[in-house]
């Protein structure tokens, strides 16, 4: 009588195991992607035109029907604008400004300069009107910053460079 042996392999085990492992991972990452382009179909995106001028970004704005050439700066917490622009804003209109407290600034070189504060309720960046914003005032005249305060507004924010414009998602 021939006695028949049966040979288990332990290898084919693991080999099945990690075949469902990987076909298991490769279901749900199709299923987060489809859940993932829901989710974005329902946002709204926001795209404002960027010029880059000797490496640094720069995009439109408006407050008060005066136009204003602003650098974003993602490293900047707050917003700033010059106390010039802010005499020019306050001849044509005081409704649009909140007076807030002096604030200290601490700038690129590593100097602290204590500066007044204002919020402007409404301005606009591109076509997208952006309601209470702070800014600090610099006592002397300076570049327009838009800092990391308005960004901060949004869920999402990306500066694509090869178009050369800021994406905003809401």
């Amino acid at each position: 009588m021939i006695k028949l042996l049966k040979h288990r392999n332990p290898l084919a085990f693991f080999k099945w195991l990690s075949i469902l492992i990987v076909f298991f991972t490769l279901t749900l990452s199709l299923y987060a992607i489809t859940i993932n382009r829901k989710i974005e179909s329902n946002l709204e995106y926001i795209t404002i035109p960027l010029t880059n001028y000797f490496g640094s970004y720069r995009l439109d704005g408006e407050i008060n029907s005066i136009e204003i050439n602003f650098i974003l700066d993602s490293g900047a917490s707050e917003s700033i604008l010059s106390e010039g622009l802010l005499y020019r804003l306050q001849e044509l209109s005081i409704d649009n400004i909140d007076y807030l407290e002096k604030g200290n600034y601490i700038l690129a070189d590593g100097s602290e300069v204590l500066c007044d504060r204002i919020r402007i309720k409404t301005m606009k960046i591109g076509d997208h009107t952006i309601n209470n914003i702070v800014f600090g005032i610099m006592p002397t005249e300076t570049d327009h910053l838009l800092g990391k305060n308005i960004l901060d507004k949004y869920k999402r924010w990306s500066v694509n460079k090869n178009l050369n414009q800021l994406t905003l998602v809401k």
